[in-house]
């Protein structure tokens, strides 16, 4: 249906709403309803049956609205304003509030959301990354109406609890999100690179971080369950001189044990048992 035919059909339906709300006691308690809820739903928002209810709105209600025009079903008990797109944002308030997911705005995305963006999409989707530290799934139906961006979502055992190192960050349309602290950004941006070619993503990243706060820090490597992550974060850290590596206490960190192989045909850094980028001058044979 053409954006002009769904405009008309609206038109018509509150001119029939408003003789309704004239001849019927019952209309008029329908039309303050939706009206009254239409006032409190955000542009490009979405929400569940409970939402709904909480505003008066029951199922059988809600269908006929949308049947009205004035709202459209994405899925089953759940809805967005008629002739409106899912902002990205108001997806991940639905899933985390709504919900009660237990994931969040993870590693690169975060990061550029708490003002640490490096790469352009140069015309690609923006891409966001969300992560969980529990066994619930993503529903796969909200997939489809991400609009201009894409969803990488992976559950993950990169730490144990989480939601001590989670912030709160609100979008430039008014939605409450919950992301990672730059602390554990950083680890989880380092746990979801491919570093097999090279480690320069991630230092272009961590180069920017030099006020990472060192006690919380030093918390979020000791929770970490990644031996690789750490030594990566810890390398790049002290290649760099950033302020907070003198006031991290490396005693206290489980570094592993063996060698790890990061970038492949890289050199090997002795401190870390790590294979990194070569130096332009080294010759790998």
């Amino acid at each position: 249906m053409s954006t002009l035919r769904r405009q008309l059909l609206l038109d018509v339906n509150l001119v029939w709403v408003y003789y309704m709300y004239i001849k019927s006691p019952w209309s008029r308690q329908s039309m303050l309803k939706v009206n009254q809820m239409l006032m409190n739903w955000k542009d490009g928002d979405i929400h569940g049956l409970e939402w709904l209810s909480s505003h008066g709105v029951d199922r059988k209600l809600a269908h006929k609205y949308c049947k009205s025009g004035y709202l459209e079903k994405l899925s089953s008990g759940v809805f967005i304003k008629a002739n409106q797109i899912p902002n990205q944002f108001a997806v991940i308030r639905y899933l985390q509030e709504e919900l009660q997911l237990n994931l969040h705005v993870a590693g690169r995305t975060s990061l550029e959301l708490q003002g640490h963006a490096h790469y352009l999409s140069m015309g690609k989707k923006n891409k966001i990354y969300l992560v969980s530290y529990s066994s619930r799934t993503f529903p796969k139906w909200l997939k489809e109406y991400w609009g201009h961006f894409e969803v990488s979502f992976k559950k993950s055992s990169l730490i144990k609890e989480a939601k001590k190192y989670l912030t709160d960050y609100q979008s430039s349309e008014g939605f409450n999100i919950k992301v990672s602290t730059r602390e554990l950004a950083v680890m989880e941006l380092i746990e979801s690179s491919d570093l097999s070619n090279s480690l320069e993503t991630v230092e272009n990243y961590t180069e920017s971080l030099g006020t990472l706060r060192s006690l919380v820090l030093q918390k979020v490597l000791e929770e970490c369950q990644s031996v690789k992550v750490k030594r990566v974060f810890l390398y790049i850290s002290e290649k760099l001189s950033l302020p907070y590596f003198k006031k991290l206490n490396l005693s206290q960190l489980d570094l592993g044990s063996g060698k790890r192989v990061v970038v492949e045909g890289g050199s090997f850094d002795k401190k870390y048992n790590i294979t990194v980028d070569r130096k332009e001058e080294e010759n790998p044979f």
